[in-house]
């Protein structure tokens, strides 16, 4: 049923969590204070807004390694599918409600790593919008390769391109949101918006589809 499927996924989410016992709200807090120190240091340096968005950004991105790696428990043996879209098949058979919500948090997972990226490093990144969103989407799959990775050596997940095909989704949707505040901001047109939204509809429908049939 879905609803038990949303259920165990939740409690799952709260199994990996930053406070979920002891070692990780250490760890956690270790993160937090490191954070604050560099804010410290860097407080004269840094623009208002990049005091906001860069500890966020790093704080993301340490939640999302420990969710993934850090907090979870390894396997006895390497774990990898290399088959592409391998998750759309399965669900296509299974019908495993489970997997397609693992498949959209995913997505959802990266889309603050598309937003905070430009807003951390507006100052430092090319000015040029085709190279500013190549490298935003370049760092967040280079994040989701680095996840993928870890979780293969150290035998705590399973590496697959259909994780990282889906991360990326969401640095894109994350970007194309970042766009759209922005040209809010300057009253500009947001028509062409659209495309950066397109990929993670596609997927949507492609899950629809393979629950249904």
């Amino acid at each position: 049923m879905p609803i038990n499927a949303m259920i165990k996924y939740y409690n799952l989410l709260c199994q990996y969590g930053p406070f979920s016992n002891s070692k990780d709200t250490l760890m956690t807090m270790l993160i937090v204070f490191m954070l604050l120190a560099v804010l410290i240091l860097n407080k004269t340096k840094w623009t208002t807004k990049e005091k906001w968005c860069r500890p966020a950004i790093w704080f993301y991105v340490y939640l999302i390694f420990l969710y993934t790696v850090l907090a979870r428990t390894g396997k006895t043996h390497f774990d990898y599918n290399l088959n592409p879209f391998w998750t759309y098949q399965y669900i296509w058979e299974t019908h495993d409600f489970r997997l397609v919500l693992e498949v959209i948090f995913n997505c959802l997972m990266f889309i603050p790593v598309g937003i905070l990226i430009p807003l951390a490093y507006e100052n430092n990144i090319d000015e040029d919008e085709t190279k500013k969103r190549n490298t935003v989407i370049l760092l967040g799959f280079l994040i989701s390769v680095s996840v993928e990775c870890l979780q293969l050596f150290t035998k705590t997940g399973m590496f697959e391109w259909d994780d990282i095909i889906h991360d990326t989704i969401g640095v894109i949707v994350g970007y194309g949101i970042y766009l759209y505040l922005k040209n809010q901001i300057r009253g500009e047109d947001h028509q062409k918006l659209q495309w950066y939204f397109l990929p993670f509809s596609s997927v949507l429908v492609a899950l629809i589809v393979a629950m249904i049939y």
